[in-house]
């Protein structure tokens, strides 16, 4: 029988345990911080380590987060084994006994530095939450990290505090401003929280600083006549002119979040009749397809694709005419020795594959009267890819069938080919690679106008040849990157977009490339050969593809590409790539 002394003692001691926060009782969230992976053209590894001990400092709160050793993490990480991305850091995390773990990348483009971190949740209560910040200068990258701290203590741990915003070194910093409160009624910032990535925002371009000279190139450019006091493209102060062009204080360039998976092509189109355009991303084994909106990049869907087939390329345009902008993908069987291309299409509710395993190789290229045209190489067994015909496709009820050839056999691959009026003489002529990465100008006729000494592009995507010999393994045929013919400047003079990829052992190797460095270059026609215009300033990593449209739906083309940070295999995940934009200021028309 309760008492009323028992039950006011009761009482009393309810009343007490109440008042006592729920955060005193529970045991603080143990964090474990990876160190994060740097990804420049020079040795930045100090900011590896330099990165944990800021989280560090910053994310530990008395009684509420706890983050575990530095010294011990890296000594779990030393026997993780051979786990990568998110597994390592979730291998690494349970070794240590942590509630969460964080990894992520630090990635420097010239000027730009963007920094991409991921918290899991190793309880399994709630989903991966990504981070992203961007910044001009490494002065300002411990601003950012103060800044992404606090992010994540306030959105994981649900823990407010003042973030004090370092100030950059004197030899970084700009000069001092006062701050002043937004007027009323101004346009409030984007909410940063909407998507890990800071994205391009409408009307308000990433640009090179504010009032500041364009970047001078990161490194002595490798086309003849630019130099590090030379100014920039009036087309984007990223680009390095060639020929004597005028500076520009125009925009600058976005980047995307990073993809644990090669981008192996890109196009861009309205896919879904949403009246937005989207990007499509072929990856080995899926397509993703991507819409920039209201200042965001979302995903509208991932398609997988069949898992005995590694995507190598896509393209986008309606050329069976029903008003449905079609998908093509071009892949490869998974032992990389035979072609087995679809295409998709969306019936008004989901991707529907209307072409499966065809034999052929696929390039959709717009022509500025004619508009899109589909043009495809069959693959004839396990030969060359360079050696069958080229032919402009026409679909033809149930599948997409030739129609007059374009192209002689054993004369390019269609996946590095396109075909413009590039000499101003009325006529259309066509570009292409050959198999050693060299780009030669082709008439109608087939005869060889030109070729050219210097390579370009380059891949690390093959076609497995036979062997030439009962003796001998098979070969790899190197498959061309993309090029683009497009009148930029509107000068009436076709130009040539393709990119320059080199590094270390470039094209060396018989069956593997590595290719650390890059450039987008726009060549034209001088009467003798294609020369370079510009190029753009130098990145980390090698550029797969890139396109011409307006990819973030703001009524103006950018020029879009994608870009390989780490190079995987194509049977593989294991890589980092990203797609990287830069806003165009084309004349008026």
């Amino acid at each position: 029988m309760i008492t009323y002394r028992n039950f006011s003692r009761l009482l009393v001691s309810m009343i007490c345990l109440l008042a006592i926060p729920l955060t005193a009782l529970a045991q603080p969230a143990r964090v474990a911080v990876l160190p994060f992976t740097i990804h420049s053209e020079k040795d930045y590894d100090f900011l590896r380590q330099g990165i944990v001990q800021m989280l560090t400092s910053r994310l530990s709160e008395p009684g509420k987060v706890t983050v575990i050793d530095p010294v011990a993490t890296e000594n779990a990480l030393a026997s993780a084994g051979q786990a990568k991305g998110d597994d390592l850091a979730r291998q690494v995390g349970q070794t240590l006994g942590a509630d969460y773990a964080i990894h992520g990348s630090l990635t420097i483009l010239g000027d730009s530095v963007s920094i991409d971190a991921k918290t899991l949740d190793l309880t399994g209560e709630r989903p991966p939450m990504a981070f992203f910040k961007q910044t001009q200068g490494l002065g300002n990258v411990i601003g950012e990290i103060n800044l992404m701290a606090g992010e994540i203590n306030e959105r994981i741990f649900g823990v407010e505090k003042a973030v004090a915003v370092a100030t950059p070194s004197p030899a970084a910093a700009p000069a001092p401003t006062t701050a002043t409160p937004p007027a009323p009624g101004a346009p409030a910032q984007p909410d940063i929280h909407m998507h890990p990535e800071k994205l391009l925002q409408q009307g308000r371009p990433i640009t090179t600083g504010a009032g500041a000279k364009p970047a001078s190139p990161l490194v002595d450019s490798p086309l003849s006549g630019s130099s590090p006091q030379q100014t920039a493209s009036p087309l984007n102060p990223a680009f390095v002119p060639a020929q004597g062009m005028q500076a520009s204080q125009g925009a600058g360039f976005w980047k995307s979040r990073n993809f644990s998976e090669l981008i192996n092509g890109i196009d861009v189109g309205d896919v879904d009749n949403d009246g937005l355009l989207e990007t499509v991303v072929a990856m080995p084994e899926k397509i993703l397809i991507l819409r920039f909106s209201q200042g965001r990049q979302q995903t509208v869907t991932e398609i997988p694709t069949d898992r005995f087939v590694r995507n190598i390329s896509v393209s986008v345009a309606d050329i069976n005419g029903n008003g449905t902008p079609e998908i093509f993908v071009t892949a490869l069987s998974i032992g990389l020795n035979a072609v087995s291309s679809s295409v998709l299409e969306f019936d008004g509710r989901e991707f529907k594959t209307i072409v499966d395993k065809s034999r052929y190789y696929y390039n959709v290229i717009h022509h500025p009267v004619l508009g899109a045209r589909l043009f495809g190489q069959p693959q004839g067994g396990q030969t060359d890819p360079f050696n069958g015909a080229v032919f402009e496709m026409e679909w033809k009820g149930a599948d997409y069938e030739p129609t007059n050839q374009v192209l002689a056999a054993h004369k390019a691959n269609v996946l590095g080919m396109t075909i413009g009026d590039v000499m101003a003489k009325q006529t259309e002529s066509i570009v292409a690679y050959t198999p050693r990465d060299r780009l030669q100008l082709l008439l109608q006729s087939g005869k060889t106008e030109w070729k050219g000494d210097d390579p370009y592009g380059g891949t690390t995507l093959y076609f497995a040849s036979p062997p030439t010999d009962p003796d001998s393994k098979d070969s790899a045929s190197f498959l061309p990157i993309r090029l683009r013919a497009v009148d930029l400047d509107r000068d009436g003079k076709v130009e040539i977009l393709t990119a320059r990829n080199f590094g270390s052992t470039g094209r060396m190797l018989d069956r593997q490339r590595y290719f650390s460095k890059s450039n987008i270059v726009a060549l034209v026609w001088d009467g003798i050969g294609l020369t370079p215009a510009w190029q753009t300033r130098q990145l980390t990593g090698r550029v797969q593809d890139l396109v011409v449209a307006d990819f973030d739906n703001d009524g103006s083309d950018e020029l879009l590409a994608a870009l390989i940070a780490k190079e995987g295999a194509i049977i593989f995940t294991d890589a980092q790539s990203t797609l990287i934009g830069f806003d165009l200021a084309l004349p008026e028309r």
